[in-house]
């Protein structure tokens, strides 16, 4: 498993937004591909970088890449999302996610994992929290 350098943020506040479109079947499908097999848990944790994001996420999908509508009603600038495998903490797997819209912040990601993030680490707002890039989760 080729691994980055360890990014570094601190956990922010979301929407919830991304909870009810990832528990989408065909949402949950495209990711479940991308992440090599492994299932996400429905929703992202936002992570505010110490610096703007310079990692390098392989992978982009379109809404209709996965099939439907997931993000033009509610964001209707996103022209698709930037992907990449991560591993969370030095022990989790998942993803991290980039949207592809004018308004996005440099400094933020969002990351879907294997766990509850939040429940299973004990995360709070505010919260450290790092992840590295892979290439692959073998």
């Amino acid at each position: 498993m080729g691994m980055g350098p360890a990014h570094l943020g601190r956990v922010a506040p979301g929407r919830g937004f991304a909870s009810e479109r990832m528990a989408l079947p065909l949402v949950q499908q495209g990711l479940q591909a991308l992440g090599g097999g492994i299932a996400m848990v429905p929703g992202t944790l936002n992570l505010l970088l110490d610096l703007p994001f310079a990692g390098v996420l392989p992978f982009y999908v379109t809404e209709a890449d996965l099939g439907g509508v997931i993000w033009s009603d509610h964001v209707p600038g996103r022209k698709g999302l930037s992907i990449g495998r991560a591993l969370i903490a030095e022990r989790y797997r998942g993803l991290v996610l980039r949207g592809d819209e004018p308004a996005y912040p440099a400094n933020q990601v969002e990351i879907a994992c294997e766990v509850r993030l939040r429940d299973t680490l004990g995360l709070a707002d505010g919260t450290r929290l790092d992840f590295r890039l892979v290439d692959s989760f073998r």
